[in-house]
C-alpha cells in the first residue's frame, strides 16, 4: 500500500466533466487496490462533495482577489514536499505550478499528462499557444520521475515532441464505471440518436455544430421522423436548432437517458476532448459512430469511426432502419463493461505505486 498525495488545480468530482471524472474514478479504482490517498486542490466553486466520500480533502486558500498570497502558498508546498508521502501525482500539467522545486521533494512524482495540448494547438495552426504549452510540459516532464498519458495515440505525441520522457512514459487508459451502467430495458421504439458531453469545450463543439451542420439535415431527410437528443453543459438556451434536434441539458441518469438511442453519436474535431465520453458511449448499449479523433483513446473497438457526412448518414439511417432487427444492447457495451473498466485503467499506476514503496523499504 501507498500513501499518496494527489495534487489538482482541478476538483476530481463524478459528477464534472471529463478530465475531473477521470480523477474520481482513478482515485476509486487505486483505494479498491489498497493505497491511502489524500487530495490536495485550491479553494475553487468547484464540488467536493463526491471526492469528499471517498478520501481526505485539502482544499487551502491560496489566492485573494486573484493573486497568491505567498504565506499561503508556502504553506500548500511545506505540505505536498512532507516525508509522509510514499508517491506524489499531479494531474495535468497545469497543475505543475503548486508543487516546490524537486530538491524540495521527497516522494518520486508522477505526472498525468492526459493529453498533449501541444500537440493539438501545432495540428490547428495556433503556433503561440503551442509554443507555451510545449513550455510548460517540458518543464514538468523533466522535474517528474514518471509519466503517464491516457492513450498510445498521446503517447506517441508526447515522446515525439519531449523526446527525453520516452524511458518514463506508460499508459494509464481511460475507462468506465460498470455501476454507472446497470442492465436497463433497451427500448429502440423510437429512430432516436443521442449526444451527450461538454459542448463548451472547443473540440465537442465544433464535432456537434459539423453533426447539426452536415449530417443531421441527411438523416432526416431519409428517416423523417428521427430525434436527436443532446444532452450535457455549455449550450445556451435559445440557440437554434434543427428540426428533430433538441438540446435537453445536463440529465441526471447518464444511462436512462441513452436506453431508449439506437445510435450514440460522439463527433469531435482537432484531437482532444472525447475519450471520457467514448468510452461511456461504447457502455450505453446503443451502436456507437464517432469521428477519428473523438475514437482516437482506443483501438480496435467495436464502433463505426468515419470522417464523412455522408458515410455518417448513411450508418445512422441503416441502425435506425433495423433497430427492431439488431441486437440490442449492441455487442460494444459487453466490450466495454470487460475491457475497459477503470480497475483495469490504473492498473499500470498500481503497479507504480507499489515499485515505489519497494524501494523506499529496500
Amino acid at each position: 500500500m501507498a500513501r499518496v498525495l494527489w495534487v489538482s488545480a482541478e476538483t476530481p468530482d463524478r459528477n464534472g466533466q471529463g478530465g475531473q471524472r477521470r480523477q474520481y474514478h482513478q482515485i476509486f479504482a487505486l483505494l479498491a487496490r489498497g493505497h491511502d490517498i489524500t487530495v490536495v486542490v485550491p479553494h475553487s466553486r468547484q464540488s467536493d462533495g463526491s471526492i469528499r466520500r471517498l478520501v481526505p480533502v485539502r482544499r487551502p486558500l491560496i489566492t485573494a482577489r486573484g493573486r497568491v498570497v505567498k504565506a499561503w502558498y508556502s504553506r500548500l508546498q511545506r505540505l505536498i514536499s512532507a516525508p509522509t508521502w510514499d508517491a506524489i501525482v499531479v494531474a495535468h500539467c497545469e497543475s505543475w505550478w503548486l508543487v516546490p522545486p524537486p530538491e524540495r521533494i521527497v516522494a518520486p512524482v508522477l505526472l498525468d499528462v492526459h493529453n498533449v495540448m501541444s500537440h493539438w494547438h501545432l495540428d490547428a495552426g495556433r503556433d503561440a499557444e503551442a509554443r507555451l504549452a510545449f513550455e510548460e510540459e517540458a518543464r514538468a516532464i523533466s522535474r517528474a520521475q514518471a509519466v503517464t498519458t491516457c492513450s498510445d495515440v498521446e503517447l506517441r505525441r508526447l515522446v515525439e515532441l519531449h523526446p527525453p520522457s520516452v524511458d518514463k512514459t506508460f499508459v494509464a487508459p481511460l475507462g468506465v464505471d460498470p455501476t454507472e451502467w446497470p442492465d436497463l430495458a433497451f427500448d429502440r421504439a423510437r429512430p432516436i440518436v443521442a449526444l451527450f458531453g461538454s459542448w463548451s469545450w472547443r473540440p465537442n463543439d465544433m464535432g456537434l455544430k459539423w453533426f447539426l451542420r452536415e449530417v443531421w439535415p441527411l438523416v432526416r431527410g431519409r428517416v423523417p421522423d428521427a430525434v436527436a437528443f443532446v444532452a450535457g453543459t455549455g449550450i445556451e438556451v435559445g440557440e437554434q436548432w434543427p428540426e428533430g434536434a433538441q438540446y435537453v441539458g445536463r440529465v441526471r441518469d447518464l444511462a436512462a437517458f441513452v436506453a431508449s438511442a439506437t445510435v450514440v453519436a460522439v463527433p469531435v474535431w482537432e484531437g482532444v476532448g472525447a475519450s471520457v465520453k467514448y468510452a461511456e458511449a461504447l457502455a450505453s448499449g446503443a451502436s456507437v459512430i464517432a469521428t477519428p479523433d473523438g475514437a482516437n483513446a482506443f483501438e480496435n473497438t467495436p464502433a463505426f469511426v468515419a470522417t464523412q457526412a455522408e458515410e455518417w448518414a448513411t450508418w445512422i439511417v441503416e441502425r435506425l432502419r433495423l433497430r427492431s432487427v439488431e441486437r440490442a444492447p449492441a455487442d460494444a457495451r459487453s466490450f466495454a463493461l470487460r475491457e475497459l473498466t477503470w480497475d483495469r485503467a490504473v492498473a499500470p499506476i498500481d503497479l507504480w505505486f507499489r515499485a515505489q514503496t519497494r524501494e523506499a523499504t529496500a
